[in-house]
């Protein structure tokens, strides 16, 4: 039997001989040698959601602009519920989602909330051609016919 003193050196002796982590580690006895053992899960850290984005919608159109009285009066039509309206700087155009801040003269160029540029479009030089109904003549007159007078009753 060994001594007590001896255990206690030999112990000793032991944990000077390997290193602290491999005697903290678990050994598994059905890996082979030399083996790494698991890592530890790597922990993602959750980032904050990003704004959302400014809805834009690509089919509004800048159609016309004119100046009355020192203000500005654009027209956009909306091509997705095909209507047009005149608006002034600072008021939304439709659904809220955009609001004229700018409008540059020398390049007929309306800037939106959002940095959005709507560009005068084009006009494509056609006319269309108005629905005409055929023309019937006049109708007659209907002569109106006077009743004639009623008697007057006698005493």
């Amino acid at each position: 039997m060994i001594s007590e003193d001896r255990f206690y050196s030999l112990s000793l002796f032991i944990l000077f001989l390997y290193p602290t982590s491999l005697l903290s580690a678990q050994i598994n006895p059905f890996l082979r040698p030399g083996s790494k053992t698991p890592s530890a899960p790597i922990v993602q850290q959750s980032r904050p959601l990003p704004p959302k984005p400014i809805p834009h919608n690509p089919n509004l159109e800048f159609r016309g602009y004119f100046k009355l009285k020192g203000t500005w009066h654009f027209a956009v039509f909306d091509k997705s519920i095909n209507k047009g309206e005149w608006y002034m700087p600072g008021d939304e155009i439709g659904d809220g989602g955009h609001k004229i801040n700018e409008f540059i003269v020398d390049k007929e160029v309306l800037i939106l909330a959002g940095g959005l540029e709507l560009a005068l479009q084009e006009s494509d030089k056609k006319s269309l051609p108005l629905p005409v109904s055929k023309m019937q003549s006049k109708p007659k007159p209907v002569p109106f016919k006077v009743p004639p007078p009623n008697p007057k009753p006698r005493r």
